[in-house]
């Protein structure tokens, strides 16, 4: 596989970004005449956008595919479009897909298009997959934070888990003066929006570990996913709310969407004591 990292300029940004990228390369991965797949990984809310090639195995996962993944940073953002500042839901929706295609001749048609992240990005994968349907066809979730309200309430706690820490700021500067948090920030809100208006919705993928913190969130979205979606798949493995467990998720997620695309001599065996894949 080929590795860039580096910056772009962002107009939604409204400054240079770090953007990290693998790509397949002649050789030793096939890419035949059709430009590869696209996968955009979104980060944690203490993270940046190198922690996905310093903490995960997800280069050694996509050699066995014809995919081209795409690490972007938006900071403590929550992937919306800020009321006073930055537009990061724009730049991972609108921006940055044409600046995949033009720059690194990628497919960013909808069959071809992914999105997933960690935690944060898992929350944030899903608001756009939700929010723009015809842009992405699959949406990895993984230990994501998918209520936002139930954070903040957790984050006032004492003994609140340090990476919540700051979090009602980061929403003030995100939504303003709003009271509470807006239908278009709440996934439950997004899932049953892209039923009632009869969307084709891409296929999800969501997982957990059992003793995630956020595991009680998970379970409720679990539950409305299955009474609501027509392609949904969760994963539940034994660990917390670490890159232990968003690495074995990584490689089953890629598995479930990609099955199809695995090469003949591409060796992904998995080590690990695994999960249950539930519908």
């Amino acid at each position: 596989m080929a590795y860039f990292s580096g910056n772009i300029y962002s107009d939604a940004m409204l400054v240079e970004t770090q953007l990290h990228v693998i790509l397949p390369q002649d050789g030793r991965n096939y890419t035949g005449n059709r430009k590869p797949k696209t996968l955009i990984l979104l980060h944690g809310l203490s993270d940046n956008a190198s922690t996905w090639m310093r903490l995960s195995s997800v280069e050694r996962y996509t050699e066995a595919y014809n995919l081209a993944v795409v690490m972007p940073e938006v900071q403590r953002s929550w992937y919306h479009d800020m009321v006073y500042g930055q537009k990061p839901f724009t730049y991972i929706t609108e921006e940055l897909p044409g600046k995949l295609s033009r720059m690194f001749q990628v497919s960013v048609e909808r069959e071809d298009m992914m999105i997933a992240g960690w935690s944060m990005g898992g929350y944030g994968a899903l608001k756009c997959a939700l929010t723009v349907p015809e842009v992405f066809s699959c949406c990895g979730a993984l230990s994501g934070a998918y209520d936002l309200q139930a954070l903040l309430e957790l984050s006032e706690k004492e003994g609140a888990p340090d990476v919540l820490r700051g979090l009602k700021k980061d929403l003030g500067g995100i939504f303003g003066e709003k009271t509470g948090i807006p239908n278009d920030a709440d996934i439950p809100s997004l899932i049953e929006k892209g039923k009632k208006e009869g969307k084709l919705l891409p296929d999800i993928y969501m997982s957990s570990g059992t003793d995630d913190f956020l595991y009680p969130v998970f379970g409720r979205i679990r539950d409305l996913c299955r009474a609501n979606l027509e392609h949904y798949f969760s994963e539940e493995f034994d660990g917390g709310h670490d890159w232990k467990v968003c690495d074995q998720a990584v490689m089953h997620m890629l598995e479930h969407f990609l099955k199809q695309e695995k090469r003949q001599d591409g060796d992904l065996t998995d080590t690990s004591a695994g999960g249950i894949l539930q519908k």
